[in-house]
């Protein structure tokens, strides 16, 4: 059997995931100016959070509509590499919204079995669905 070329996903996947409000990102995202500056503002308080070649500039690429979540991101080009701003209120590969699962989410960390019995029914969880 080969091997899975995970350098080529890599690079197709590129994802700078920023912190922003639904309200806020609705009101900017169609102006490139004002996403612009927002982007550079992140950029000025969270450089870790993009690749060291921001500082060489970047150009705004396109708009990208999400079906699943009826919302639109844009996309920058940074040394010729496209990457989508991911609004931090949408998870991961626009999967769902943040405020969808976060209650899911946080009941991953607990074991099942332990949550059935404080939930009263002394079965686990699994069986109470």
């Amino acid at each position: 059997m080969g091997k899975a070329d995970l350098s080529s996903a890599y690079q197709n996947n590129k994802t700078i995931c920023l912190p922003i409000s639904q309200e806020k990102h609705d009101a900017i995202v169609n102006d490139s100016k004002k996403f612009r500056k927002w982007i550079d503002d992140c950029y000025a308080q969270f450089s870790e959070l993009f690749p060291s070649e921001i500082a060489n500039g970047y150009r705004m690429k396109d708009l990208y509509f999400s079906q699943k979540l009826s919302i639109l991101t844009r996309r920058i080009e940074i040394s010729g590499v496209a990457y989508t701003i991911r609004p931090s209120f949408a998870m991961p590969y626009m999967t769902a919204m943040v405020h969808d699962v976060e209650k899911v989410l946080f009941l991953r960390k607990f074991k099942w079995g332990q949550m059935g019995s404080q939930m009263g029914s002394g079965l686990p969880l699994t069986h109470m669905v």
